[in-house]
């Protein structure tokens, strides 16, 4: 049985599994079944690293799925898409109690468009609950290229995530040639990189193995690749690509 290699993103303290479980496709699953997916897929395929989002509407499924495993050997990020303080604490803690958990691994601002500036505020706030122990790593998700771009510059965040596709489609703005290039900025910058939309929310689906193949060919500055993940047969296939991708099996 094929099982998802590790790798550590960037200069972060997280040790995670290269594929990433998105959880959006399994919010229509009952809180139970969704978490045995994600327990299964950890188990089984070593696939412990969960995204999730307040509006995905799969936090049930998470923390369903985080009272059968070790909490200890899974990675959880979920993500506000706040730019104040007072509606990031408000979004902190409602993850925090959605997800029945004492700490998350990583926290991002979500799907930013604006400038450091105009988002410290709730930077701030995660940097506070770091300092707490409630919070591992920070950083944030954009699909936005100058926002990539500019973060490059900021300690402080830590991760960054961004779509990226052989069509480059999903990329508000800028191109998948930009994106690419300032991704490899980040991860040289030490920042941990993982992408988003491989399959272009679905778009790609005819051609799994030549959506994945495609990015997987920057991996050597992209730590994480976040696929949506609905079943555990699409699960199997999707690590079965990325692991004889990166063992040269192509």
């Amino acid at each position: 049985m094929e099982l998802s290699v590790e790798t550590r993103l960037g200069t972060t303290p997280i040790q995670a599994s290269r594929v990433c479980f998105g959880t959006e496709h399994i919010n229509v699953y009952t809180p139970d079944y969704g978490g045995n997916l994600l327990a299964d897929a950890a188990k089984l395929y070593n696939v412990y690293f969960w995204d999730t989002d307040m509006v995905y509407g799969s936090h049930p499924q998470v923390a369903s799925g985080l009272k059968k495993v070790d909490r200890e050997k899974v990675v959880v990020c979920s993500k506000t898409y706040a730019l104040t303080e007072k509606d990031c604490r408000k979004d902190i803690e409602r993850i925090y109690r959605e997800l029945g958990i004492e700490y998350l691994d990583i926290c991002l601002l979500h799907r930013v468009t604006v400038s450091e500036k105009q988002y410290r505020p709730a930077l701030d706030v995660l940097l506070e609950e770091k300092e707490k122990g409630r919070i591992r790593s920070v950083g944030l998700s954009t699909h936005y290229v100058q926002v990539l771009e500019e973060c490059v510059a900021v300690p402080d965040i830590e991760l960054v995530c961004a779509p990226l596709n052989k069509e480059g489609s999903r990329i508000d703005q800028g191109n998948k040639e930009n994106m690419i290039h300032a991704l490899k900025s980040a991860h040289d910058a030490g920042k941990g990189t993982y992408v988003i939309k491989i399959l272009g929310r679905g778009d790609l689906v005819g051609d799994v193995r030549g959506a994945l193949e495609w990015v997987l060919q920057y991996e050597s500055f992209i730590d994480v690749f976040n696929i949506g993940i609905s079943n555990l047969a699409e699960l199997k296939q999707d690590v079965e690509i990325v692991n004889r991708f990166l063992k040269g099996e192509r």
